[in-house]
């Protein structure tokens, strides 16, 4: 199936695309009717109505970019700091999409402040990973990049919000259901392995 989703993603890109470059009022017709078809192909292949599909494409204009989702990985007496998704009570490292007009490094620290109320300084960039090149599930009708940053605990306390039901620190022998769509098992361990050798190389896909 992971071939079907590759050739929704480049129909919905070009789609995107020629609505950007096109200015022919049939051409753009006909770029519409590619979106919708992409739609309905993906609503097919995940078996669900074409219109949750609609919502569940990101909107987006001009020429067609992977999305960026940024993850901090902040550790305490050895434990991973963790938030509990509201959305399927799973857990997840803290983040989300990269803000425009704001530096990765700094959206980073935001979100963690945000979602748990914890202050952080980068130390490092660990991995740039394309989504679909590992077991995210689902699959997302999109092309996203997720960028996985060490961060260092400076200050703050767990705090209550609307992101997050619960902030909490985990030892890695004992993770807790993970929100397979946002953070699989091998992120948190690559970002240990990081924590203790900062001097590695950035992993990239």
């Amino acid at each position: 199936m992971s071939i079907w989703i590759e050739w929704v993603k480049q129909i919905k890109a070009i789609s995107q695309i020629g609505k950007q470059f096109s200015k022919d009022p049939y051409d753009l017709e006909r770029y519409d009717q590619l979106k919708d078809l992409a739609h309905e192909m993906f609503a097919r292949l995940a078996n669900m109505p074409k219109e949750r599909v609609d919502h569940f494409f990101i909107s987006d204009e001009g020429y067609a970019t992977p999305k960026v989702d940024l993850r901090g990985g902040v550790f305490k007496d050895g434990k991973i700091l963790l938030i509990q998704e509201r959305v399927d009570g799973r857990w997840a490292l803290p983040g989300g999409w990269a803000d425009v007009c704001e530096p990765p490094s700094v959206g980073v620290v935001r979100e963690v402040l945000e979602e748990t109320g914890y202050q952080t300084e980068i130390i490092k960039l660990v991995a740039i990973k394309d989504r679909g090149l590992h077991p995210y599930k689902p699959i997302y009708p999109h092309h996203i990049y997720k960028l996985f940053f060490l961060c260092k605990l400076t200050g703050g306390e767990a705090t209550e919000n609307l992101e997050a039901a619960q902030v909490a620190f985990f030892d890695l022998d004992a993770l807790p259901p993970l929100s397979g769509s946002r953070t699989l098992v091998e992120d948190i361990f690559l970002l240990r392995k990081h924590m203790k050798k900062p001097e590695l190389s950035t992993y990239f896909d």
